[in-house]
């Protein structure tokens, strides 16, 4: 229509109907290139709210799995006290509860994060989606950092390999059939509890004679208390990084519609 139009102006030199007709053209395009900005710029803003969603998912499956780890550790450490108390021949902790203390102060329960949103935003170049800076900067600054692959999270302290290759395998293998780790549903997936308490249905002498072995190592004790101080680096971390996804995912409420 409009090329007619044109056409049959020209023809009757009618230049200011050229002009219209020439006018109605670039408005047109005009138009229709800032309607399909919009629409994009729209489908970008949806995109991202999607994005967004999805890092939050991630992040209080994190949260999940820093807290399970956290309650993982607190007893575990109860254990160390009373392998030291133990070692030390406190009266209230007797053999048994000393060779299974002792045991169950060398199991480990690493955490894993959830950063499969992450990684695909910053591959595909869809973090810029998000226009918000600062969020932007706190999403890259969290994820800066795998708590799941840092060195003093998953340390494991020598006293495992050493407890192990001492305490009988029949006490050991009573122990992760009474009170091994437990499986417990965390963050979508599963994780692992561990009993506060263990009673073994073994002769007393086998621990009697099993507690006077471990009290005479003389490395014993240096290594006890080691894996202690492992297990206080990891929680003190582990602890940072919970109060890092706690922070982040306030970031995002506060930027959600």
């Amino acid at each position: 229509m409009i090329l007619r139009s044109v056409t049959k102006h020209v023809r009757e030199q009618n230049w200011f109907a050229v002009f219209l007709d020439f006018m109605i053209v670039v408005i047109g395009v005009f138009i229709g290139i800032q309607v399909s900005n919009w629409n994009v710029e729209r489908a970008g803003e949806k995109q991202a709210q999607v994005l967004i969603e999805r890092l939050n998912e991630d992040l209080e499956n994190d949260l999940e799995v820093l807290v399970s780890t956290l309650d993982y550790q607190a007893v575990v450490r109860t254990y160390a006290v009373r392998a030291v108390d133990g070692f030390n021949g406190v009266p209230t902790v007797n053999d048994e509860q000393f060779v299974i203390a002792a045991y169950q102060t060398s199991q480990i329960n690493t955490p894993w994060s959830y950063r499969s949103t992450y990684n695909e935003v910053l591959s595909t170049g869809q973090i810029n989606l998000i226009k918000n800076n600062a969020l932007k900067s706190k999403i890259l600054a969290y994820y800066s950092d795998d708590f799941a692959q840092q060195s003093l999270i998953t340390k494991i302290a020598p006293f495992r390999e050493y407890i192990r290759g001492r305490i009988p395998f029949q006490i050991q293998d009573a122990i992760r059939r009474e009170c091994g780790d437990i499986v417990i549903p965390v963050a979508q997936t599963f994780g692992a509890a561990l009993p506060a308490n263990c009673d073994l249905d073994l002769p007393d002498e086998l621990f009697t004679e099993t507690a006077s072995l471990l009290r005479a190592q003389p490395q014993m004790l240096f290594d006890l208390q080691f894996q202690i101080a492992v297990y206080e680096t990891q929680v003190s971390n582990i602890l940072n990084f919970k109060i890092e996804t706690e922070k982040l995912m306030s970031a995002i409420k506060e930027h959600q519609p």
